[in-house]
């Protein structure tokens, strides 16, 4: 265990205050449990790689200038470090755990990714229904930190824009990480 605070940065449609907490009938996203039972949602230690994670091609259209950028906030919260070799040793796993996948040409099933799932099963079980976060390292910025995280999390939301007007982020995104953007978003 360790601590998960300060600033967490999610992209998604919805705010906080809509944001649905039904699991998916078929797992989507690594962390997401094979049971159905809850949704897990990510968030990641930085903007970039929130950005990053969320836009792998580097390639934003008009859609998802719609998207918020939600900054959330944690403080003393508990959560289950996937980056402390000693967790990894006492779950059986290693540092491939922040990949999520094995298979990359998606040929089959990936045993890597079945076990993030089932992690998140297990975990929610061992603290019978109020887990943890989960904290891993991202696997687009190996220094930042992704957030796998359920309803349960002590989180406050302090602030969302827009994507398209996000225009900080995006002039950085366009200038110095390759990130392609409308124009008029720059504007």
């Amino acid at each position: 265990m360790g601590q998960a605070t300060g600033t967490w940065w999610r992209i998604e449609a919805d705010p906080p205050g809509l944001w649905s907490w039904e699991g998916f009938a078929v797992p989507r996203h690594r962390f997401d449990p094979p049971s159905g039972r809850f949704r897990v949602r990510y968030a990641a230690s930085d903007i970039l790689a929130a950005t990053r994670e969320r836009f792998p091609s580097r390639v934003l259209g008009g859609a998802e200038g719609r998207l918020l950028v939600i900054r959330l906030e944690t403080d003393e919260l508990s959560a289950l470090h996937l980056i402390h070799q000693a967790n990894l040793d006492a779950l059986d796993l290693d540092d491939r755990i922040s990949t999520g996948r094995l298979d990359r040409l998606g040929s089959g099933a990936d045993p890597l990714l079945s076990t993030c799932q089932a992690l998140s099963d297990a975990v929610f079980d061992w603290w019978e229904g109020a887990p943890p976060p989960l904290v891993y390292r991202t696997r687009t910025l190996p220094a930042a930190r992704s957030m796998a995280f359920t309803r349960a999390v002590g989180w406050t939301t302090s602030g969302s824009r827009r994507l398209s007007e996000a225009t900080g982020l995006l002039a950085a995104l366009v200038t110095r990480h390759g990130f392609t953007v409308p124009g008029h978003w720059l504007a």
